[in-house]
């Protein structure tokens, strides 16, 4: 069994999102600055950003996995105060990882 079939957590092409609220927005967009993640605007976008540009392995982290979990109740609820909690918990991720940051280039 996968890991994503394991936590719940849908395939990036939303093959498993019938009667769910994916097209509802995020309490405010999340634009990483450095990182693997796109910019997230919607449920659908947050989920495929998990799904599909976390590193290998990254969805095994509590952090991920609990992220992961409260987006998926937050499509299939679609109440705006949910929505609220994974938007927060989904930034609060990312600025673990060190990604709302910009990362210099500069040689050392």
């Amino acid at each position: 069994m996968s890991p994503r079939s394991e936590w719940n957590i849908p395939g990036p092409l939303g093959i498993d999102s019938v009667g769910m609220h994916w097209e509802k927005r995020l309490a405010y967009t999340i634009t990483p600055k450095s990182g693997p993640m796109r910019s997230m605007e919607t449920l659908l976008d947050a989920k495929r950003a998990l799904s599909t540009d976390l590193p290998r392995g990254y969805l095994r982290h509590r952090k991920w996995l609990d992220t992961g979990k409260l987006l998926v109740e937050a499509a299939e609820i679609g109440s705006d105060q949910i929505i609220h909690e994974a938007t927060e918990q989904l930034l609060s991720a990312i600025e673990d990882e060190g990604w709302m940051t910009r990362r210099s280039n500069a040689a050392g």
